[in-house]
């Protein structure tokens, strides 16, 4: 008769890791915003149609990344910081 594992149980072999799960610790307010797309420049390279946010502090560190051409919503500070980099939004 097969026994079910406890939740406790962990694996112990050299192969197998088991990470945490993320956290996702803002829970205020989230502003929706819109970045335009960046086009490419012709030289056949990827443009990253990904603005990253990174906000850290002496406790821990939280990057966003916030895709172009589409409404995101985002954290207050996000929102504050993206707009000091573009006054239009």
């Amino acid at each position: 008769m097969a026994t079910a594992k406890k939740e406790n149980d962990m694996i112990n072999d050299s192969i197998t890791f088991v990470a945490e799960e993320k956290k996702e610790s803002y829970h205020g307010p989230m502003v929706p915003v819109f970045l335009p797309r960046l086009e490419d420049d012709g030289s056949g390279m990827k443009v990253d149609q990904y603005e990253h946010v990174t906000i850290a502090n002496e406790q821990e560190i939280h990057t966003w990344h916030v895709k172009r051409g589409v409404h995101v919503d985002v954290p207050v500070p996000v929102f504050v910081i993206l707009k000091d980099k573009y006054p239009d939004i």
